[in-house]
């Protein structure tokens, strides 16, 4: 049994957004079923610690020397890191020099494109020298190149649910307490290939469907969702607007897209985003058009059997297909064969 060390915000000090349903949680249950002895390591609860509630200077030098530690006591066959930018090259470097059969895989929920994401591409640079497998939920080859370098092997990670998690049947809903759910900070995102302002989408929606139950979340003064709260209500909403903050990218999405019809809600999903390409116009509800949107929404609105239909035809799709076990195995066979 080859045991590894998860290294990511699990968020035990801070309950701060849609913690429950993180990719870390659903990776170290992936893995965890697929037979690895998973050992989760909370980097940023564990630096607030050492630097006395604060991730500082004192907290990241602690935190760099405990996992050294922690690697030397449990002498791990693998690390799997995921947004630990508080983890130091060269602490990796050390814990490579002390096993040197020791595999990293290094994991990120995020778009790389550059100008929009120079943080985020720059937190993947930096480990790139030790990271054996880097894997990012952006399936633009292109755009992924921009990670080729020497021996890491470069893939896309699709998002991915479970059913421990994922427990919503909102397809068996006839009469759904919320319509349609849009959960974001109230600014602009790129809808129908146009920046457009959340707010100005609910408000043109309302004027077309007037009967429509939005459920909101962090939009129009409403509080954002958090924990089991975001989980529970989102299981009680028919439908769901999947908006990234650009959606022309191809094989990117944020999580909501996972978490929408992982619970068995029907999406709405801009075919610029190419998942048209994964799941069929009887698996979701892809638009271009901003016309072709408010058309279907007011159609699924109205038509309710034809909604629950297709929402459970996405969620049978996504929890066969893109389940944690299914995807964790992807991700550890690219790692422990790869040379």
């Amino acid at each position: 049994m080859k045991k590894i060390i998860h290294v990511s915000n699990f968020n035990m000090l801070r309950f701060k957004g849609c913690f429950m349903c993180g990719m870390p949680i659903k990776i170290s249950n992936g893995l965890t079923r697929n037979g690895y002895y998973v050992m989760n390591y909370p980097d940023r609860d564990l630096c607030r610690m050492f630097g006395f509630g604060h991730m500082n200077f004192l907290g990241r030098k602690r935190l760099n020397r405990h996992l050294i530690d922690y690697c030397k006591a449990t002498a791990p066959d693998a690390l799997f890191i995921g947004h630990a930018d508080s983890i130091e090259l060269d602490t990796l470097r050390e814990i490579k020099e002390l096993f040197p059969e020791l595999k990293i895989l290094q994991w990120s929920c995020d778009w790389i494109v550059p100008s929009f994401a120079e943080r985020n591409i720059q937190a993947l640079k930096k480990y790139l020298d030790v990271v054996d497998v880097l894997m990012i939920t952006t399936g633009d080859k292109q755009l992924l190149q921009q990670f080729n370098h020497g021996h890491t092997l470069v893939s896309y990670l699709p998002n991915m649910v479970d059913a421990s998690i994922e427990t919503g049947r909102a397809f068996e809903l006839d009469t759904p307490d919320y319509d349609i759910i849009l959960a974001a900070n109230t600014g602009k995102r790129q809808f129908a290939g146009q920046d457009a302002e959340l707010d100005a989408i609910v408000d043109e929606a309302n004027r077309r469907i007037p009967d429509l139950k939005w459920l909101l979340a962090g939009l129009k003064g409403t509080s954002p969702l958090n924990g089991y709260d975001y989980i529970a209500k989102l299981s009680r909403t028919g439908m769901g607007l999947n908006l990234s903050r650009l959606n022309n990218i191809y094989h990117y999405s944020s999580d909501r897209m996972v978490h929408i019809m992982g619970n068995g809600g029907l999406a709405f999903i801009d075919r610029r985003t190419g998942f048209n390409d994964v799941f069929s116009e009887e698996e979701a509800a892809f638009y271009t058009e901003r016309e072709e949107f408010f058309d279907k929404l007011k159609y699924f609105k109205r038509h309710s059997s034809m909604r629950r239909q297709v929402a459970y035809n996405g969620y049978k799709k996504i929890h066969r297909d893109f389940n944690e076990q299914v995807i964790t195995r992807q991700m550890a066979d690219l790692l422990f064969n790869h040379n």
